[in-house]
C-alpha cells in the first residue's frame, strides 16, 4: 500500500510500546539535560536555566514568568558602557547573562515546531563545550593540533554513511548551511571557468548557472555575493507538484545552454526543501548531465552540489532493516522512511552535498560540512601560494587551507558532531527521526480528519507538514478547493477564490497566535501551474516543523482541537461553494 493511502488509516499510524521505550529511553540519556549522565550540567546557574525552559509558555510571556524579569531587561538594555573596575566571578553571579540565555528562543519547548530548528542533544552541548576549550582555529592544522584529526575522522564517518568512498572523498566543516552552498557554487565556478579566480566572472565566455525553484533562497543570495549576474545568468528550473526539480525542464534548459557552447558551471539541488521536503532526483540529474555532456562533449562536467541541510539524516536508515523493523516504526512512517531512503542513496551521485548537524542532526549552532566526493576538487579551489608566507610551505597538501573561503574556522561544530554521532549512534538517531516523521504523519493523518484541511504533498515524508485551512461552510472539499487554486497563474476567479481562503486562513492564524503547537506562517507553501513563459503564483499556508525531540502526540490533539474549534467558530454562514 502506498504511503498516501496509508496515511488515513489509524491503523498505520499507532505508537508500538516497543517503540516508545526506546524513544523514551533515548530522551532520558541524550535530551534531558541530567547531571547524572552528563555532568557538565551540574552547576547551578546551568541547572537553574535548564528547568526555566522546561515549560510550554509562550516565548512571549517568557519575560514576565522570569523573577524580575522586565527590571533585569531594562538594566540589559541600558548596560552600554565598559565598566572601570575589576567583577570578581564569585562576587558577581551575572545576572543579565542568565537572563538572556535563558530567554533565548526556546526550542525545548515541546510546542516549537516552527522551522528546521531544533535543540541540541546532550551529547552535542558536550562536544561542543570541549571545543570551546580546546579552542582550534580549523585554517591551518598547526593552529588547531590533533583537532585536525578529528575532523578529518568526522568528514570520514558522513563518507561512509552517504556511500562515498572515504578514502577519496574530503570536506570542510564551515559556518553554515549558506556557506556550504557557496562552495558548491564555487566548486562548478572554478572547475569550469578557471580565469574567474583571478579575473572576475565576465572574463570567460558565456555561463549560466542552474538551480530549482524551490530550493533555499541562499542559493540565490550566494549568487550576487558571487558576482553573478542574477537576472541575466541565472536559469531557474519548474518544479513539479511535489516540489522537486522538472528534469524535462532542465533537460530542455541544459540543451539550449549545450548547443550555443554556454558554460554551465554548477547546478544546484535539493533534498529535503525547507516548507515540504521534496527530494530532487540527484541521480536521475548526474545521469541527465552526464549524457548530455557526452553528446555535446563538453571538457568539464557541471558540478553537481545538493543542499542536503535538511534532509541529510535520512542516511541514518540507509541500511536499516525493513522487513525485520527493529524499532517497531509504525506502518505510515515505515513506509515512508522505505520510499525516502531510496532517494536518499542517490546521494552518492552528487559531486558535493551541505549537511547541517545543527538543524535534525542536534548539534547546537554552528556545526555545518560541506562533503566533497572527490577531494581532488579543493584543488581548483586554491588560491596562490604567495599569499600565504607566514604559513609553514612544508604542510602544503596536507591541508585545506589555500582553498578555503575562510581565514578563521572554528573546531566547535566539529566536536558537538563527533560527540553526538559517538554517544547516540546510529539506533539513537534513528530513534529520534522516526519519532519526528511518526509526529509529522499523525500530524497529516489528523489534519486529513478535519474535513477542511488540505496537506500539502503529503507523500513527501518528512518532518515539515505544510497545510491550508478552508472555511468549513464555504468549501465541501478541500482538495477540490486546492485544484482550483492551482490554476491561480492563468484563471481570475481562481486567483481571487485562492486569495480569499488565504485571507480566511491568514486571520484564523493572527488570532490564535501561539495557543497549541508554535507553528509558521508561509507565503509559499505551494506553487500554481505554470503559465505562458513560466509565471507562476505562489500559494500562502501554515506549517509545522516535527524536528522537535520533546513534541508528543498530546501536544498535537489539543492542537487539533483548537484548529476545528476556531474553524467552525469563525465560518462564514453561506451556501457552500466548493
Amino acid at each position: 500500500m502506498k504511503n498516501q493511502d496509508l496515511l488515513g488509516l489509524s491503523s498505520a499510524n499507532i505508537l508500538n510500546a516497543e517503540f516508545e521505550k526506546k524513544y523514551h529511553d533515548v530522551i532520558a540519556h541524550f535530551f534531558s539535560r541530567n547531571p547524572k549522565y552528563w555532568p557538565i550540567f551540574q552547576d547551578k546557574t546551568i541547572q537553574s536555566i535548564t528547568q526555566f525552559r522546561k515549560t510550554t509558555t509562550n516565548d512571549k510571556d517568557q519575560l514576565q514568568r522570569y523573577s524580575n524579569g522586565p527590571e533585569l531587561f531594562e538594566r540589559l538594555m541600558s548596560d552600554t558602557q565598559v565598566q572601570q573596575h575589576i567583577n570578581y566571578p564569585e562576587n558577581d553571579p551575572n545576572e543579565l547573562l542568565m537572563l538572556v540565555s535563558t530567554l533565548c528562543k526556546n526550542w525545548e519547548n515541546p510546542l516549537a515546531v516552527e522551522n528546521v530548528i531544533a535543540m541540541p542533544s546532550d551529547p552535542g552541548v558536550y562536544g561542543s563545550i570541549l571545543g570551546l576549550m580546546g579552542n582550534p582555529n580549523m585554517v591551518y592544522c598547526e593552529y588547531s593540533g590533533i583537532a585536525d584529526g578529528l575532523e578529518k575522522v568526522t568528514i570520514k564517518k558522513v563518507a561512509k554513511l552517504v556511500g562515498y568512498d572515504p578514502e577519496v572523498a574530503s570536506g570542510v566543516f564551515t559556518q553554515g548551511g549558506t556557506m556550504c552552498n557557496l562552495y558548491g557554487y564555487l566548486f562548478g565556478l572554478r572547475k569550469s571557468m578557471p580565469n574567474s579566480k583571478h579575473l572576475g566572472m565576465a572574463a570567460d565566455q558565456d555561463y549560466r548557472i542552474i538551480n530549482s525553484q524551490g530550493g533555499h533562497y541562499s542559493n540565490m543570495t550566494n549568487l550576487a555575493l558571487l558576482g553573478v549576474d542574477v537576472d541575466n545568468k541565472t536559469i531557474r528550473i519548474k518544479v513539479a507538484e511535489d516540489n522537486t526539480i522538472d528534469l524535462d525542464h532542465l533537460e530542455h534548459e541544459l540543451r539550449a545552454c549545450f548547443t550555443v557552447k554556454c558554460k554551465v558551471p554548477t547546478i544546484m539541488l535539493t533534498t529535503g526543501t525547507t516548507d515540504t521536503f521534496g527530494v530532487d532526483d540527484v541521480k536521475g540529474v548526474c545521469e541527465l548531465r552526464d549524457r548530455l555532456c557526452e553528446e555535446f562533449e563538453i571538457p568539464v562536467k557541471p558540478h553537481v552540489h545538493v543542499d542536503a541541510a535538511v534532509g541529510w539524516p535520512i542516511i541514518f536508515f540507509l541500511e536499516y532493516d525493513f522487513s525485520g523493523n527493529p524499532l517497531a516504526i509504525n506502518d505510515a512512517t515505515l513506509e515512508g522512511l522505505r520510499e525516502n531512503v531510496e532517494k536518499f542513496k542517490h546521494l552518492k551521485y552528487a559531486d558535493s552535498i551541505t549537511i547541517d548537524f545543527h538543524k535534525w542532526g542536534y548539534v547546537p549552532y554552528t556545526s555545518s560540512m560541506v562533503l566533497v566526493k572527490n577531494g581532488n576538487d579543493f584543488v581548483a579551489l586554491e588560491n596562490d601560494p604567495e599569499n600565504f608566507t607566514y604559513f609553514e610551505h612544508e604542510l602544503e597538501g596536507q591541508t585545506h587551507l589555500q582553498s578555503t573561503i575562510e581565514c578563521t574556522r572554528s573546531g566547535v561544530g566539529i566536536f558537538g558532531a563527533y560527540s553526538a554521532m559517538h554517544y547516540m549512534g546510529v539506533e539513537g538517531y534513528q530513534t529520534i527521526i522516526a519519532h519526528c516523521l511518526q509526529n509529522a504523519n499523525y500530524m497529516r493523518h489528523q489534519l486529513l480528519e478535519m474535513g477542511n484541511a488540505k496537506v500539502i504533498v503529503p507523500q513527501n515524508q518528512g518532518p515539515s507538514v505544510g497545510f491550508k485551512l478552508y472555511d468549513p461552510n464555504l468549501v465541501k472539499d478541500p482538495n477540490v478547493a486546492f485544484d482550483l487554486e492551482l490554476t491561480c497563474s492563468t484563471d481570475k476567479d481562481a486567483y481571487d477564490f485562492m486569495v480569499h481562503n488565504t485571507q480566511w486562513h491568514r486571520k484564523l492564524f493572527l488570532q490564535r497566535g501561539r495557543e497549541g503547537l508554535f507553528t509558521n506562517w508561509v507565503d509559499s507553501i505551494a506553487c500554481s501551474k505554470y503559465a505562458k513563459n513560466n509565471r507562476y503564483v505562489y500559494i500562502p499556508g501554515e506549517k509545522a516543523v516535527f524536528m522537535n525531540p520533546n513534541t508528543e502526540r498530546a501536544h498535537i490533539d489539543n492542537f487539533l482541537k483548537i484548529l476545528t474549534k476556531m474553524s467552525q467558530n469563525q465560518s462564514s454562514k453561506k451556501v457552500a461553494k466548493i
